[in-house]
């Protein structure tokens, strides 16, 4: 990734946690880094900012989170950053990229940044428990992932140390929806490629990537520094030679064998550093390849792993 864009980005960060803190320091119990920005991966232009900032008292909350936004906006503009495209609380270009926005932020996607009370997260238990998160952090959104990538990936800009704190919870339900959020995604994208193509792809990489994170987490209950792309590619294998045959034929039919999956998360972090060049067809055929090894792949660890067959 372009060490410039994450110099940029860290500039960015510095002046914001600064001048948010500058005013409200007394108020704040913490600010938390994580994702592509905490892993030195971002690239101007496509990568958002993923923030935690919790407040000491609820009382507190809006008025930090008002003043913060404005502040992060002012600065997206000084440095630079390309965020207000980025991030579903920015502006789009049109009338339906403002709509897939508007979807976005609740979702919660590509939201730069989030401010909790002190009893919003119980972090020790692993548990989302602000009221207007809790149907979408039982149901839909993996809370598995989410704070284990907070606490193995996170940067703590301001304040305690959060991190000793956090425990995922490595629950059946949780490992599921870990792999039911790319899986959704996939399925985004490929819906809006004739539409947005280039929002579509994007929605596919991260798609794509969430996998690689899934797979990892769900059958070795964390994500590896490395040979996390080799659990990815090799996942769907069977122990067993005669399903593993079968295994090989269809992956083979429909160009899904591990070779070829890696092959294509390479292409899809090409796309992430360098931008999607083509037009609506290939947008088209880009995300259905991301939707269909994302389905292969969840398909065959749930034959194995919930089914036991092996």
């Amino acid at each position: 990734m372009p060490k410039k864009d994450q110099l940029k980005v860290e500039a960015f960060l510095q002046e914001f946690v600064s001048t948010l803190t500058g005013q409200c320091a007394k108020d704040i119990d913490f600010i938390l880094l994580f994702g592509s920005a905490a892993r030195g991966e971002f690239v101007l232009g496509k990568s958002d900012v993923d923030l935690i900032i919790q407040v000491k008292s609820d009382e507190k909350r809006k008025e930090v989170e008002g003043f913060a936004e404005k502040v992060f906006w002012q600065l997206d503009r000084k440095h630079g950053m390309q965020l207000k495209r980025v991030c579903s609380t920015g502006i789009g270009a049109s009338v339906l990229e403002n709509a897939v926005k508007a979807l976005e932020a609740q979702a919660r996607l590509y939201k730069p940044f989030e401010v909790f009370g002190p009893r919003d997260i119980d972090w020790r238990r692993g548990m989302i428990k602000r009221l207007d998160l809790l149907p979408g952090a039982f149901l839909i959104a993996s809370q598995l992932t989410l704070l284990y990538k907070m606490k193995k990936e996170g940067k703590i800009l301001f304040g305690r140390d959060i991190r000793k704190e956090i425990r995922p919870r490595f629950t059946l339900w949780e490992k599921l929806k870990s792999l039911f959020v790319p899986q959704s995604i996939s399925f985004a994208a490929l819906a809006l490629s004739l539409f947005l193509p280039k929002k579509a792809v994007a929605y596919a990489v991260k798609a794509i990537f969430y996998e690689v994170e899934s797979v990892n987490l769900f059958l070795q209950g964390k994500i590896p520094k490395k040979g996390k792309l080799g659990v990815f590619a090799r996942s769907t294998e069977f122990k067993s030679e005669l399903l593993d045959d079968l295994r090989f034929f269809i992956e083979l039919r429909f160009g899904l064998l591990s070779e070829q999956k890696l092959a294509f998360v390479k292409k899809a972090a090409a796309v992430k550093k360098n931008g999607f060049q083509g037009g609506r067809v290939a947008a088209l055929r880009f995300c259905f390849n991301t939707f269909w090894v994302i389905y292969s792949c969840n398909s065959n660890i749930i034959l194995k792993t919930i089914f036991g067959i092996a």
